[in-house]
């Protein structure tokens, strides 16, 4: 998928199959509620946030403040509101060279509850520390799927 100049990949392991899996269930849903149902669903609204985020907001500008993060993950960037659940972090990384810009979906993190040890940005900086997310373009691809 290119988005305003922007080829966006998704991490198989991690937000690859958060995405199918939650896409899956979102056609279940389609396939078993009255319309009126399936729309408000929570699920249903989940999946669109995620989608329009991925689609049209970090495309305008992935290196906007409002989606930077600090410390440990200054490389990163999310997403938080626009349209996504109250306790929701949509996780990325942008990387820019003159070749290639790209966009590297990498993770849904939920529940962001401040000084909880299962906090969003806590599991995602360990996710980070661990080396699950590789630092170069060329590794982040071999980990990735287009869509």
């Amino acid at each position: 998928m290119i988005r305003n100049g922007w080829q966006i990949y998704f991490i198989k392991r991690l937000f690859g199959k958060q995405r199918r899996d939650l896409q899956a269930e979102v056609h279940r849903l389609k396939k078993t509620l009255p319309s009126e149902d399936y729309f408000t669903h929570a699920k249903v609204k989940l999946y669109t946030a995620i989608m329009v985020a991925i689609k049209e907001r970090i495309p305008e500008d992935p290196f906007a403040e409002h989606f930077a993060l600090s410390g440990s993950l200054k490389k990163y960037g999310r997403v938080k509101k626009m349209g996504l659940p109250n306790r929701y972090r949509l996780f990325f990384r942008t990387l820019q060279t003159p070749e290639h810009k790209a966009i590297f979906i990498l993770w849904l993190g939920y529940p962001r509850k401040a000084g909880d040890k299962n906090d969003c940005y806590k599991t995602f900086a360990k996710m980070v520390e661990r080396g699950d997310y590789p630092e170069s373009l060329d590794e982040l691809l071999l980990k990735s799927e287009e869509d």
